[in-house]
């Protein structure tokens, strides 16, 4: 269910919330209590309006759980970009400071790794997969700065700067990789569930009428858009506010020599 909202654009997810939600918390039941005249006796509605305020904040309390879960994750891995592309930056630079034709053919190979990232290995995260190409492409760049041969002062340091940096590099995208695969705790789901539920089984036994429409209604809308919001945010690679490769993209024209 949370991959196909994942494929829905953010207001078709808080409209189809919405909808849902207000269909069985507050539609069907104003139906077949206005049809057949039901009305829940004064104790059992007191009751029931003490429940729904506290699973109201119960429920408000777990999606502000998620939305610090989800938030922070998603904060994390786009600094894990903008620091992948800074290390790209910082690679190139180094090997025009090392100089030669080696190091020539290697940034270029920089920037055929950057390209694989956006292109093809972006999507495939989307499936918590990496790309074979990405990864063929730094294999060929990790060898060919193993085979760079420093001949003064100035390039042993150069070379010792693209070797760490490379390390560095590789580290981020395993991390990148890693993100891929997050997402929220099954727990915080199956609580949420359970709250939501008996938010709404308490929803149907206010009273009167009008006041379970109005009451039950607005916690609903207000509830639906806090779910949306988690929901847009949980998918990291996926969905319309997944996180984008803007950084790369920005530094892509600065690689090669």
């Amino acid at each position: 269910m949370i991959n196909f909202f994942h494929s829905l654009p953010n207001e078709a997810i808080g409209l189809s919330i919405m909808f849902f939600g207000l269909l069985f918390s507050t539609a069907i039941p104003f139906y077949i209590r206005w049809k057949y005249k039901l009305n829940p006796d004064e104790h059992l509605a007191k009751g029931a309006e003490e429940g729904f305020k506290l699973f109201t904040s119960i429920t408000l309390l777990l999606i502000a759980f998620s939305l610090v879960r989800v938030q922070g994750d998603h904060r994390n891995v786009e600094d894990l970009v903008s620091r992948e592309a800074a290390l790209m930056l910082k690679l190139n630079r180094s090997l025009a400071a090392f100089g030669g034709a080696q190091a020539t053919e290697l940034q270029g190979d920089l920037k055929d790794y950057a390209n694989a990232i956006v292109n093809d290995e972006w999507p495939l995260m989307a499936k918590g997969q990496r790309s074979e190409e990405a990864s063929n492409v730094l294999t060929d760049l990790t060898q060919g700065i193993r085979l760079l041969d420093p001949r003064n002062p100035v390039q042993q340091m150069a070379r010792a700067e693209i070797v760490t940096t490379l390390n560095q590099l590789s580290d981020v995208r395993e991390a990148r990789l890693s993100a891929a695969r997050l997402q929220l705790p099954a727990y915080l789901w199956e609580a949420l569930t359970v709250s939501v539920t008996l938010l709404i089984v308490f929803g149907w036994l206010q009273n009167p009428l009008p006041k379970m429409v109005a009451y039950v209604g607005g916690v609903t809308i207000g509830v639906a858009l806090l779910l949306t919001l988690v929901i847009a945010l949980e998918g990291l690679f996926v969905g319309e506010s997944q996180v984008k490769p803007e950084a790369i993209l920005h530094i892509l024209p600065n690689l090669g020599a």
